[in-house]
C-alpha cells in the first residue's frame, strides 16, 4: 500500500522513514530515464538508462537477490549496460538484498564511490528560520537563464567537469521545465553573485533535498542552514510534510541534526565504467 506522506496527522516508524528516503532517492534517479533515449525497467532489479554516457545518469537502484545465486544475478543485471558500454551507478540501500552485494560489485569492476547517510524529518518540527547577518535574496529558479546562473556553484561543489557544463545545463533544464517536472531549484544571491544553491525533488510523495552548495569563502556562516530551511518552507507551502536528504559530510550531518533531522539508513554508491 502506498503511504500518503502528505497527511497532516502522519506519524512514521523508523522503517517507514527509511523507505521514504530510499523511495525519493530512487525516484530522483529514475527521472533521468525521461531524457531522450532513456528507459526505465521497474522489475527486480530496477534499472534505468538516460541516453547520456555518464555513470551518474544510468544505474540500478534496487536489487533483491538470492545470496546463493548472487554472482550470476549480478552478472545478468549488468548485461543491458555491458551490451551498450553504458557506464552506471549501483545504489545499495535499505531494501537491497543480500548485504554482500557491494563486495560482489567490486569483483565485477565497480568502484565504491562513497557511502551516504539517509536522514528525514517532519518538516513542521524543524527549528524556526533565523536569518543570518549576511544579506541575500532567496530566488526560485523559473527559467533556463536563471538555471544557468545556478549551475556553476553546483558544478564546482560536486566536482562536475567544466567541459560538461552545456550537457548538464541541458539535462537539468529538460527535467526542471517539463510539464510534469518533480524538480524545483533555488539559490541565494548577494547582489549578482550566487552564494548558495539547493534543489527539491517531489518523488515518493515527499520532499527530497539535493544539491546544497555554498561558496567556499562563505561556509560556516549559516548559509547552509538558511537555504535548507527556506527550501523546505517552499515544500511546506506545496503541502509536503516529510523531508529527506542524504549527506556524506560530518559537518553537514551535525547541521541537519541541529535542524531536527534524524538518521534512518545508509546508502552505498558504486560506479562502473566499461573499458
Amino acid at each position: 500500500m502506498k503511504m500518503n506522506l502528505m497527511n497532516k496527522n502522519l506519524h512514521l516508524s523508523s522503517d517507514e522513514f527509511a523507505k521514504s528516503i530510499e523511495d525519493n532517492l530512487n525516484a530522483k534517479s529514475h527521472d533521468f530515464a525521461k531524457l531522450p533515449g532513456g528507459t526505465l525497467h521497474m522489475e527486480n532489479p530496477t534499472w534505468f538508462t538516460s541516453g547520456v554516457n555518464r555513470a551518474g545518469y544510468n544505474g540500478i537502484t534496487c536489487a533483491q537477490f538470492d545470496s546463493e545465486k548472487l554472482e550470476q544475478q549480478v552478472d545478468h543485471a549488468l548485461e543491458p549496460f555491458r551490451q551498450t558500454n553504458t557506464p552506471l551507478t549501483w545504489w545499495i540501500g535499505p531494501s537491497s538484498q543480500p548485504g554482500t552485494i557491494g563486495r560482489v560489485l567490486q569483483a565485477h569492476g565497480f568502484v565504491h564511490n562513497r557511502d551516504m547517510i539517509g536522514m528525514a524529518a517532519d518538516l513542521r518540527q524543524l527549528i524556526p528560520f533565523s536569518p543570518p547577518k549576511a544579506e541575500y535574496t532567496f530566488v526560485p529558479i523559473t527559467n533556463p537563464a536563471e538555471l544557468g546562473l545556478w549551475m556553476p556553484l553546483f558544478m564546482d561543489t560536486f566536482g562536475v567537469p567544466a567541459s560538461d557544463a552545456s550537457l548538464v545545463l541541458d539535462i537539468f533544464s529538460q527535467l526542471a521545465f517539463s510539464p510534469d517536472s518533480k524538480w524545483r531549484h533555488y539559490m541565494l544571491c548577494a547582489g549578482e553573485q550566487v552564494i548558495a544553491t539547493s534543489s527539491l525533488h517531489f518523488g515518493g510523495d515527499i520532499a527530497g533535498l539535493y544539491n546544497i552548495a555554498t561558496r567556499p569563502e562563505q561556509r560556516k556562516s549559516g548559509l547552509g542552514t538558511s537555504i535548507t530551511l527556506l527550501t523546505y518552507q517552499e515544500a511546506l507551502k506545496l503541502g509536503y510534510q516529510i523531508g529527506t536528504l542524504q549527506t556524506t559530510y560530518p559537518n553537514a550531518l551535525r547541521m541537519y541534526h541541529r535542524m531536527g533531522f534524524e538518521v534512518y539508513c545508509k546508502f552505498g554508491m558504486y560506479q562502473r565504467v566499461w573499458k
